[in-house]
């Protein structure tokens, strides 16, 4: 892509003569990836960053980030775009611009748990090689707040497991905040485009990549550091209904998820909009006075009635 549709490159860090062994691949639009990077340096000669402002258009964003990668020593390059285009065409744009045999992606708002975390991504990838790892997520450096409660308590019930527990069900238990790919892997299978605005891109990726080989889970978790508020929850989901439709389109098994399920039976509920409400009304505890638990279970059924409004 060039300046004239609105992409520009900066560079920083000495540039390798020979391809490195692994590139951490990060996508952000309003998150601000410094602390990432941070955290991850120093890093060796053999791992580069690769980062894309996805149309944030803040440029004291992007002057943070570049000075933290110039403090990470590191070879960088931030590709920054004017115009938002969604992350799964930041990731396939990321993927074009890496020179690594492998690609980590980190999303932006992620904190590595252990301080030799790329070493061990590095060990697995001379002990193990694998096509796909996922190394898992939790919530170990998170900080919570009333605001973001929900947000804690859906994510630890949700998408914290270990290794073992990821392994039963390899694709539905991936995601790209924390996910190893061979790039030569990634350059036959592409994210798909289609999936613009929030959600479902990489479980598409996912469910499409364990057709083709294996899926390794492994113990090396990131926390997701950047906990929504309720109101920001609600406007993914609902954000994230077309993205729910077409992943149903494109893989049948898709019917067979409990969030399916639940939107399909909401598809023929009467007053699905006065329940929405209600749903929404509970997630919220304007009140205070709801268990966590009703909570959750509200926000999911208000999240599963915005993908029932998409279904075919």
């Amino acid at each position: 892509m060039s300046a004239a549709l609105g992409e520009r490159i900066v560079s920083t860090g000495p540039r390798a003569q020979q391809a490195p062994r692994l590139s951490v691949l990060t996508p952000f639009y309003k998150d601000n990836p410094s602390d990432l990077i941070a955290r991850l340096a120093p890093v060796r000669r053999d791992v580069e960053f690769v980062l894309v402002d996805d149309g944030a258009n803040s440029a004291t964003l992007a002057a943070n980030v570049l000075s933290a990668l110039e403090r990470s020593g590191a070879s960088a390059r931030l590709i920054i775009w004017g115009a938002n285009r969604g992350r799964a065409a930041a990731r396939n744009r990321l993927l074009q611009e890496a020179r690594g045999e492998y690609a980590l992606f980190l999303d932006a708002d992620m904190l590595p748990d252990a301080p030799d975390f790329l070493n061990r991504w590095l060990s697995v990838i001379e002990t193990q090689r694998p096509e796909i790892a996922f190394g898992g997520l939790s919530l170990t450096h998170a900080v919570t707040s009333p605001d973001t409660a929900l947000h804690h308590d859906l994510f630890a019930n949700s998408d914290c497991a270990s290794a073992h527990i990821r392994q039963r069900r390899p694709a539905q238990s991936v995601a790209t905040a924390n996910l190893l790919v061979r790039r030569a892997f990634l350059e036959r299978l592409p994210f798909d485009n289609g999936f613009v605005g929030w959600g479902f891109e990489d479980v598409d990726w996912a469910l499409t990549a364990a057709q083709h080989t294996e899926i390794l889970h492994i113990d090396n978790p990131a926390t997701h550091a950047g906990l929504d508020d309720v109101d920001t929850l609600m406007r993914k989901s609902a954000e994230a209904g077309p993205n729910f439709a077409r992943l149903a389109a494109k893989h049948p098994q898709v019917t067979h998820f409990a969030a399916h399920r639940i939107a399909r039976a909401l598809r023929l509920a009467p007053a699905r909009a006065h329940l929405q409400n209600l749903f929404a009304w509970l997630a919220r505890d304007p009140m205070g006075a709801a268990p966590m638990k009703l909570r959750r279970i509200a926000f999911k059924l208000y999240r599963a009635s915005h993908y029932a409004e998409h279904l075919a």
